[in-house]
């Protein structure tokens, strides 16, 4: 049975910072890919990592996956994956970028733990 629906009144600012950094994570990828190998075959080594990165989230992470992982695994998995994005930033050339997405996207998960 899956996991009941979040309604709008489940939603607070830091909820919306979540999903914030979860969107960042995604254009991190892609934009990293991309400064690794440029051209076309940069943006499809970007669009696989970011895939990789959802399909991880949303079997394991997802509030309305049957597969959710309880606390905290969960929150481990959210900072390996945080991190593993870091270095893909890192390794294209967005240093900086890694380094602030990481601080940021673990402190609000970590703050928002269930």
């Amino acid at each position: 049975m899956p996991p009941d629906q979040p309604s709008l009144a489940d939603i607070d600012p830091l909820g919306v910072l979540a999903f914030a950094c979860e969107m960042a994570m995604v254009a991190l990828l892609v934009a990293a890919g991309h400064a690794m190998a440029g051209g076309w075959k940069g943006w499809v080594f970007g669009i696989l990592l970011a895939g990789v990165a959802i399909m991880i989230w949303s079997q394991w992470m997802a509030p309305m996956s049957m597969r959710r992982l309880d606390d905290p695994a969960r929150l481990i998995t959210q900072i390996a994956l945080f991190l593993t994005t870091a270095l893909y930033a890192a390794a294209g050339g967005l240093l900086w970028w890694g380094v602030a997405f990481a601080i940021v996207s673990i402190g609000v998960f970590a703050l928002r733990r269930d």
